[in-house]
This record gives C-alpha cells, sequence and structure tokens, in this order.
C-alpha cells in the first residue's frame, strides 16, 4: 500500500502494487469502490457474483463492487493501482453506481486516447525497467485528477456527510445522517445510490460488513473492540453471511496465508476506514 500525495486524498483512498511469480493466484476481492489498474505484467480476469466475468488488458477500470468477487492473477504479474473515491468515479466515468457496477469498463470509455497513451507508456517504462512501479502512481494521480465531469457541490458534500456517517462508529443511526444535511432523506438516498449504488442503509451493512471482516484478520483486538463488534449483530451466522457475501470469506478463512490481508487494509476504503485503524492497533 502506498498513500496518496496530499493533493489526491480526496480522489485516491490509496495505491497498491501486487507482484507474482509464475503461480496463478485466485483470490477474494472485497466490495470494494472503483478501481484503476496497469498491468505491467500478466493479466486479472475477475468473476463478479453474477456469474460474468472480465478480463484485463493493460489498463483495467473496475466498476464499484456491491459484492466479493473472484480475482485470478496469472502468469508473473506486476499489478499497480488506484482504489478511488466515489467523488473520484463520478468524475471520471459519471456512471451512476446503482446502475453501472460489479464490471470491468473498456479505457475508451472513460479515459481520452492521450490518458491512455500516458497509462500505456508508464506500464511500458516499468515493463523495460526505466521507471519503478512505485513512479507509475504518479501517472495514475494526474489521470484521475483530469476527470473531466463536474459534481455538484450539494451532491459532494452528502457524500462527504455519508462518509463521516459511516466512520462514526459500529452502527451509527440512520437519524444522525439525516439530520446532518440540508436535504431531505429522499434526496439523500438518491445520491447514495447514485455514489455508493445503493441507500445509506444498504451501504452501512457493507461497510458493517468490511469492518468487521478487517478488524478479525487482524490479530490481538481487544475483547471491548469485538464485543462492540459484535453487538451490531443478531448473531454470529448473520456476522458470517454478510462478511462472506462483502469479502467471499468466512473469519475462519482469515488465517490462511494469502492476500487476505492487505485486501482488508482499511487504508482501501478511504475516511471511511479511519477510525478501524487505532481500532484494530
Amino acid at each position: 500500500m502506498i498513500p496518496p500525495p496530499a493533493d489526491a486524498g480526496g480522489l485516491i483512498n490509496t495505491f497498491y502494487i501486487i507482484e507474482t511469480g509464475s503461480v496463478p493466484i485466485e483470490e477474494p476481492v472485497p466490495a470494494y469502490s472503483a478501481q484503476l489498474m496497469v498491468m505491467v505484467r500478466g493479466q486479472v480476469r475477475f468473476t463478479f457474483a453474477d456469474g460474468s466475468v472480465g478480463e484485463s488488458g493493460s489498463i483495467v477500470i473496475k466498476a464499484p463492487q456491491m459484492r466479493s468477487a473472484r480475482g485470478l492473477l496469472e502468469g508473473s504479474a506486476l499489478q499497480i493501482g488506484a482504489s478511488l473515491t466515489h467523488v473520484a468515479w463520478q468524475r471520471l466515468a459519471n456512471l451512476p453506481a446503482d446502475e453501472v457496477h460489479d464490471r470491468l469498463i473498456p479505457p475508451e470509455a472513460v479515459f481520452a486516447p492521450d490518458q491512455i497513451a500516458a497509462l500505456e507508456a508508464a506500464a511500458a517504462a516499468c515493463r523495460d525497467g526505466l521507471i519503478a512501479p512505485e513512479a507509475v502512481c504518479a501517472t495514475l494521480t494526474e489521470v484521475v485528477a483530469a476527470g473531466s465531469h463536474r459534481l455538484r457541490a450539494d451532491h459532494v458534500a452528502v457524500v462527504e456527510a455519508i462518509l463521516r456517517w459511516l466512520g462514526s462508529g459500529f452502527d451509527p443511526d440512520l437519524a444522525e445522517l439525516y439530520g446532518s444535511v440540508t436535504v431531505s432523506p429522499r434526496q439523500v438516498q438518491r445520491i447514495c445510490r447514485r455514489f455508493f449504488g445503493v441507500a445509506p442503509a444498504q451501504v452501512l451493512k457493507r461497510f458493517r460488513a468490511l469492518r468487521a471482516a478487517m478488524l478479525l484478520s487482524q490479530t490481538g483486538i481487544s475483547e471491548e473492540v469485538h464485543d462492540q463488534l459484535m453487538a451490531t449483530y443478531f448473531d454470529q451466522a448473520h456476522l458470517i453471511r454478510d462478511i462472506r457475501r462483502y469479502t467471499g470469506r468466512t473469519p475462519s478463512q482469515f488465517r490462511r496465508q494469502s492476500l487476505v490481508e492487505k485486501l482488508l487494509d482499511p487504508a482501501a476504503h478511504g475516511d471511511a476506514g479511519t477510525p478501524l485503524r487505532s481500532a484494530a492497533e
């Protein structure tokens, strides 16, 4: 994981670099926000919850996920990616998350030819050893920051309020969200669906499951934090069901050697994941 530069903090949650050997690696991919990836070597294939399959080229744009997917890295792969904020996705693609999700998007549908050429040139330079993988992140930042779709300020304000609400606790009251904004609950729901894919109550359910997975994948969480987490679920069966739905794993599988520890890093979820860093320590 590589933190984004300060001036890209509102657009990119985190950068990441994944490098594998020649043996294919298949992992569940949690229900992330939109992702932009450059495949320097190898390729990645995603199998989404509805059974559809997306195969990568050198540039991969993955729309927001509503459920976990399966990711297969093949070849001696080197993948450099950026986890995009919900605002960045709309600025880049202008595609409502409740209509376009759990799929790969052709680069030509989002980027101009010169932007695609810049990403491909960065991948080639890295492949040839002319630049380090970390340097590719600068090109990713440039193309994300150049998102051409203008967003309404009141919509962005609601998105920011939703993220603050999500980050305020394991089970925040929906009334607190509605009381923190100047628009009606119906407008909040409509904006939330566009940026997050579902209404606030369902977004909370997804984030709560991801938070639970993040904490349970760490060792040494306090009994107090564990009890706060469990109190948000009716019983353990509901906890396991939701974690499987949004991460593709059960809690007992978190201890297996895999990429799961990094895939569940709170940094990948930006502001809404920030409170978990101290809770997991």
